[in-house]
């Protein structure tokens, strides 16, 4: 059951993902961007649990359609930071807002009166699942 309930989770964020053109990959990048306003490769990196090279391969479609640069640190010049710039913030905007309504429409066909309740049981899952080892 939970492997159904996670697939089908996957399943249909990247067909409202896939609405807007991007990979869920894409997707994520931006979102995390736009959260953290910069981020190195490295940290996207572990926050996304993909490899560097997988990272430095997405990012260079995002630089080339101009979603994103690429800055050096601030205070180390060897760290490569990513910003978004202005198309990318309204992208990752608007990606925002549609993976919000998927999530609040799903909440909509919640039985009234349990939405407490599943949540509560969502939270549990997910502290479980990032527990477990991959």
């Amino acid at each position: 059951m939970l492997q159904k309930t996670v697939r089908t989770f996957q399943i249909l964020e990247r067909e409202q993902i896939k609405i807007s053109g991007f990979t869920s990959s894409q997707c994520y990048i931006l979102l995390e961007i736009y959260k953290h306003q910069s981020l190195s490769i490295n940290e996207i990196s572990k926050k996304m649990h993909l490899e560097i090279s997988t990272i430095t391969r997405i990012m260079n479609n995002l630089v080339r359609d101009d979603l994103i640069l690429r800055k050096r640190g601030v205070s180390d010049k060897r760290v490569v930071e990513a910003v978004l710039t202005e198309k990318g913030k309204e992208i990752a905007l608007q990606l925002q807002k549609s993976i919000e309504n998927y999530y609040k429409d799903i909440i909509s066909n919640l039985p009234r009166g349990h939405v407490r309740e599943v949540m509560g049981a969502v939270e549990l899952l997910v502290t479980a699942l990032e527990k477990a080892k991959y």
